[in-house]
């Protein structure tokens, strides 16, 4: 296991994964898209920035990408069936 590349995937990961969690609070559904979005691609770019930033050999960036999926994956499962929602 990388450090460096589970790290920085651990980071995007977070940067996502509050866009989301920010959407919940906001009552209007445009602003809640926005955020959702927003945090959703700022994660992702976050990922291949700071590997540049760094100068991580490819490998790592590769490596970074696979662990990202893994924890969106297991994110969205934990948010469908453990996280609650926000009642109406």
């Amino acid at each position: 296991m990388n450090l460096t590349a589970f790290a920085v995937s651990f980071l995007g990961f977070l940067i996502m994964y509050a866009g989301v969690l920010m959407a919940r609070k906001v009552d209007n559904s445009g602003s809640a898209s926005v955020f959702r979005i927003g945090g959703i691609f700022i994660g992702l770019m976050m990922v291949p920035m700071l590997h540049s930033a760094l100068g991580s050999p490819v490998i790592a960036a590769e490596l970074s990408g696979k662990y990202l999926l893994g924890m969106v994956i297991a994110g969205v499962i934990v948010d469908v069936f453990f996280v609650k929602k926000r009642s109406q």
